[in-house]
């Protein structure tokens, strides 16, 4: 089992509004006023929801190594502090039997979000904390921003998962989510470089596929599974 950790990036936020648009006929419009926090988009229909766990990158992976996966988080969103919270009270949420060293998870895949979601802990603090839990056990990282990719760089380079895309590698999410307009528009790996005027940065479901082969290509370079 590969158990998942981060934000709305892990999670596949916004993916339900590809299939809404491309199959239930909906409008940027109308997909706009249902952008967080304006709504959850955990209201959003069951259909559009299997979309989001067919194509979010956490499924590709699992689906790539045929293992079982799970989320530490039930719904969308999340900061480091809660990552961390879940590693530390996992007991809780899986069972297993710590006594006999039996645990089904054989990987641990954390997305480190935004550090400022929870400014009265530095980086070092929030990266430290969810590494401590971690211990020995095998796990990789991402972020989303280079601040939190340098320290685990510098720290556990070792668990560092970088991004692949066309033949360059990246440190972090924020380089190929913040191309210029004229990039993010040719290149669709957002869902607002795929649909115009739709007002969502998260990853579509191209975008999922470059962060899922980015983790395929980690586990098996490290022969992680």
């Amino acid at each position: 089992m590969i158990l998942f950790g981060g934000c709305s990036l892990t999670w596949g936020a916004g993916l339900q509004f590809e299939y809404l648009m491309d199959n239930d006929g909906w409008d940027i419009e109308r997909c706009n006023r249902l952008i967080p926090p304006r709504s959850f988009m955990e209201n959003l229909s069951y259909d559009s929801d299997i979309y989001r766990k067919q194509y979010h990158f956490p499924n590709l992976v699992a689906k790539h190594f045929n293992k079982h996966y799970a989320l530490i988080n039930y719904g969308n969103g999340g900061d480091n502090v809660n990552i961390h919270f879940g590693l530390k009270h996992l007991d809780k949420h899986i069972i297993y039997e710590p006594e006999n060293n039996k645990n089904p998870i054989s990987l641990f895949v954390i997305q480190f979000t935004d550090w400022t979601r929870m400014s009265d802990f530095s980086i070092e603090e929030q990266v430290e904390n969810i590494a401590k839990e971690l211990g020995d056990r095998n796990w990789i990282a991402l972020s989303w921003f280079d601040d939190i990719s340098d320290y685990l760089l510098d720290n556990y380079s070792d668990n560092f998962c970088s991004i692949q895309y066309k033949q360059n590698t990246y440190k972090s999410f924020s380089h190929i989510i913040e191309l210029p307009n004229n990039r993010i528009q040719a290149e669709r790996i957002t869902l607002e470089g795929r649909y115009k005027g739709l007002n969502d940065q998260h990853f579509s479901s191209k975008g999922h596929r470059i962060i899922g082969n980015s983790i395929i290509k980690k586990i098996e370079e490290n022969n992680l599974l």
